[in-house]
């Protein structure tokens, strides 16, 4: 039965319903922004991304320098020298400028909610973004949250105007409840931005050229792709897309200009200056919101084209976890594969339903069913219009990501809310086929179904996720178990829980945890911690270790890591979500010391040393100290020793100790893989006759290496670490070495010299004699005492003399006071100068504040030259 006008009921009543549907905008637009802003906002602070903690800073500084043109950036953009004031909103090559504005609106929130207690530039300044003070992750986060919620009511918008309000309604409830937009866009970071603004500016561009509205339209198409740009530089990509909409549809419409030949040329140039509206509005956007061009145009756009086209070009540092193994690039199936296990089990069955529906109407060549179906949807016949335009958006995106090495899932972003609109027209069609065919007045208006369906859907998706959305993965695919075997898993969601489980079991103030993604950890651990990615030696020296889930995933730094940890403990904690491990708390080592990046390529790395005693206990003269260090093998024999060292300001050695590997410690030498890692001991003697004082530690090996000159390989001991201060505690029963000759003679009331050596061989002029003095501190001496020298012939005559030769020459001697009892050994190369005449020469030492206070040592003979 049908209507007068000529359409059945069915078709009458769902007409009006979309029609009704279409004047209830307002309050649409309120529940979708509500639909879209209620996951994203929720929990907010839970858990930190790695990269976020860059962007608050970036942001910091942003800020910073808008507040204030005399501000110095806290860090340097690569070699870039500009540094001061609005040269500061250049941050960085993604340029991410929209980013630091979400951020900056975060810092004013909260300085606003804090009461305004000081000015907004030095609140900012005054702010932690490393370790990030964790109170502001929900406000620097929140500008996100708006700008994409309120981006998917744009999106209804601007869609409803092309594919009426059916499909553009079903396509803004998948993208509001789009479990992996949502996870992107609740974070600091540049994705979701410039995927909201790639999509509207398009969509934009649509209702210019395919519609034939207005330029207003088009101006903000540019504007939008203005605020892409500065989010991040492959919305670049909008800038051919763009041109292609406008000569697609140009030439969509050649048939009717070839009729005219005389009104070719006007369409063709209102195209060239549409284009060039467009690129002038972006431009504008670009240079306007980025206060960085006022000052620096041409540097700030080279540095980020530099940069941007570095960061996308080379490959992640730490590989790709793809198809169960880690790749530097893991090839053209990467971001197909990565959509499937992102993409939710609707999208699917709109992809592929559409698809059905439309093929089957194909076959029943437009059917009067499938004409009641077009008109009963407004807006649904048009879909196919721009559906190639969509699929070539998709298609040039994916080419353009697949081309660089560097791949990341969330780099795939901007072709996601397509796929959700195109799924959306299939639901559409597929609920539209089965309404029309009820052909029933019980039937329920298809529309308020889908979004039913979609709501209890996704919503279950996200609830069952929530608040680490990241965890989702498509569960026709097998969830995220089956997804941790094809792609790479988290980003630092669950190292808050890792934290949480410390900061209750243990004394955070004295456990020092080394962790992965030290930047998501720390803000919510309440002890030390340590950031380790592939220095063994920080994870070893930790008294927790933390493994993470990506980490394990690529065995990162390597596979015999693990092995090492899990060979020698038990986990004390495995952190679950969504019932898949996702970080490993191991009791560590807790050595004292390490170091990072002391590598030998071949040979071997020193990872991480101590003292056997510990840190506290004194190095004194006369004693041994006892130490334990860890390498890593990577080709080293195993004769080539390792030794510790004790040198002073000069160079000079004055104590060494070798160390051997530990027996039953450490696998047979034999059986050493690279990477291993070896655990030796040894013992440092510190001579009776050590100075007191500050030496530096060298740590290093003995090597025959036929390209090592010098027999020995050191390594770089930071100062902090290197500056060993050695105590006052010379033995009462010294014994002086066998090479001197006792003497016994004092020098004034404070000093004994007990011995000496020197050269008994003759010498010729122009030569150094090295003179060896052993001394005994009779009263409390200030370290920075001087003696003269004199060369002294037999008649009394002084030959040569040496001036102002310090007591002893270690570090740091201002503050240190000889006190009684200590043995001082001072070993002074003195210089001959030419000309002296052959004869026996003994040297007179002379204390330089009271020179009546002599004391004789030792005779030399020189002979011609």
């Amino acid at each position: 039965m049908t209507s007068p006008n000529g359409y059945s009921p069915s078709v009458s009543r769902f007409s009006f319903f979309v029609s009704g549907l279409a004047k209830a905008g307002w309050f649409i637009a309120l529940a979708l922004f509500l639909l879209a802003f209620l996951p994203r906002v929720l929990d907010l602070d839970r858990f930190l991304t790695p990269d976020e903690f860059l962007w608050v800073d970036r942001s910091r500084n942003f800020l910073a320098g808008l507040t204030n043109p005399a501000y110095q950036c806290d860090t340097r953009v690569e070699k870039w020298a500009f540094t001061e004031g609005l040269a500061c909103t250049l941050r960085t090559g993604h340029p991410g400028v929209t980013t630091m504005w979400s951020g900056s609106f975060g810092f004013l929130l909260r300085w606003l909610a804090d009461g305004r207690p000081e000015s907004l530039h030095d609140y900012v300044v005054a702010v932690s973004t490393n370790p990030l003070d964790p109170t502001f992750i929900a406000p620097e986060r929140l500008g996100i949250v708006l700008l994409t919620s309120l981006g998917v009511v744009v999106f209804y918008v601007l869609a409803r105007r092309l594919f009426g309000p059916a499909v553009a309604l079903v396509a803004a409830a998948l993208l509001a409840l789009n479990p992996f937009h949502v996870a992107y866009s609740r974070v600091i970071h540049h994705d979701a931005l410039s995927t909201t603004f790639m999509l509207l500016s398009v969509l934009c561009a649509f209702i210019y050229w395919g519609e034939r509205q207005g330029r207003g339209w088009l101006a903000l198409s540019g504007l939008l792709a203005g605020f892409a740009f500065l989010s991040k530089l492959s919305s670049l990509f909008l800038m051919p897309f763009i041109a292609l909409i406008g000569l697609w549809f140009f030439v969509s419409h050649w048939r009717q200009i070839a009729k005219k030949p005389s009104s070719l040329l006007s369409p063709l140039s209102s195209l060239v200056l549409d284009g060039l509206l467009w690129f002038a509005v972006t431009v504008a956007v670009v240079f306007i919101f980025w206060p960085a061009m006022w000052v620096i145009p041409v540097e700030t756009l080279q540095t980020a084209f530099a940069l941007g086209f570095q960061y996308s070009t080379g490959p992640h540092a730490k590989g790709v976890f793809f198809l169960g193994e880690s790749v530097a690039d893991p090839g053209p199936w990467f971001y197909p594969v990565t959509w499937l296990y992102h993409t939710s089990p609707l999208v699917m069955l709109g992809l592929v339903g559409g698809a059905v529906v439309w093929l089957f109407n194909r076959w029943r060549n437009k059917s009067p069913k499938q004409a009641e179906s077009q008109q009963a949807i407004p807006g649904q016949s048009t879909f196919t219009r721009y559906l190639p335009l969509i699929l070539l958006f998709i298609l040039g995106y994916y080419l353009l990501m697949t081309i660089g090495e560097k791949k990341q899932e969330r780099y795939f972003l901007p072709v996601y809310p397509w796929f959700d609109l195109i799924a959306a027209a299939g639901l559409v069609s597929m609920a539209t086929s089965l309404y029309l065919k009820r052909n029933t007045p019980r039937a329920i208006r298809h529309p308020l179904i889908l979004l039913l369906i979609i709501l209890l859907t996704n919503g279950y998706l996200l609830a069952s996720t929530f608040p680490y959305y990241f965890t989702y993965y498509n569960p026709l695919l097998g969830g995220i178990k089956s997804a941790a075997r094809v792609i790479t898993i988290g980003w630092g969601e669950g190292l808050n829980l890792a934290a949480d489980y410390l900061n209750t079991h243990v004394d955070p103030a004295q456990t020092r945890v080394a962790s992965w993604y030290e930047s998501t950890f720390v803000p919510y651990y309440h002890g030390p911690s340590i950031s380790y990615s592939k220095e063994k030696g920080k994870a070893l020296a930790g008294d927790y270790v933390i493994f993470y889930v990506n980490q394990t995933q690529r065995e990162y730094p390597d596979e015999i890591m693990f092995d090492y940890f899990e060979s020698r403990f038990e986990p004390e904690k495995v952190i679950l979500l969504q019932g898949l491990d996702y970080a490993w708390i191991y009791p560590s080592l807790g050595v004292d010391h390490y170091l990072q990046d002391q590598t030998y390529t071949g040979i071997a790395s020193l990872l991480a040393w101590q003292w056997a005693a510990g840190d506290e206990a004194p190095l004194l003269p006369g004693q041994s100290a006892e130490f334990e260090l860890y390498w890593e093998y990577l080709g080293k024999k195993p004769d080539e020793t390792f030794f510790f060292r004790l040198v002073d300001a000069q160079g000079r050695a004055w104590a060494e100790g070798l160390s051997e590997v530990a027996a039953g410690q450490n696998p047979p030498v034999a059986r050493w893989r690279e990477g291993e890692i070896i655990y030796e001991r040894g013992a440092l003697p510190l001579p009776a006759d050590l100075p007191p004082g500050q030496y530096r530690l060298q740590i290093g090996f003995y090597t025959r290496a036929p390209a090592v000159t010098e027999g020995e390989l050191l390594f770089t001991v930071p100062d902090e670490e290197a500056l060993l201060t050695i105590g006052h505690a010379g033995p009462a029963d010294y014994k002086l070495p066998a090479v001197a000759v006792p003497i016994d003679q004092p020098l004034g009331h404070s000093l004994t010299l007990l011995g000496a050596a020197w050269p008994t061989d003759a010498l010729s002029p122009e030569t150094i004699i090295p003179l060896d003095l052993y001394w005994r501190v009779e009263r409390p001496l200030p370290a920075q005492t001087k003696l003269h020298v004199g060369l002294m012939t037999e008649g009394g005559e002084a030959q040569q003399a040496w001036f102002d030769l310090t007591l002893a020459e270690t570090f740091n001697l201002d503050q240190t006071t000889w006190q009684p009892g200590d043995i001082v050994h001072t070993h002074w190369p003195l210089d001959l100068l030419p000309g002296a005449p052959p004869g026996v020469y003994s040297f007179e030492l002379v204390l330089a504040e009271n020179l009546a206070k002599t004391v004789a040592c030792g005779k030399v003979r020189l002979e011609e030259r």
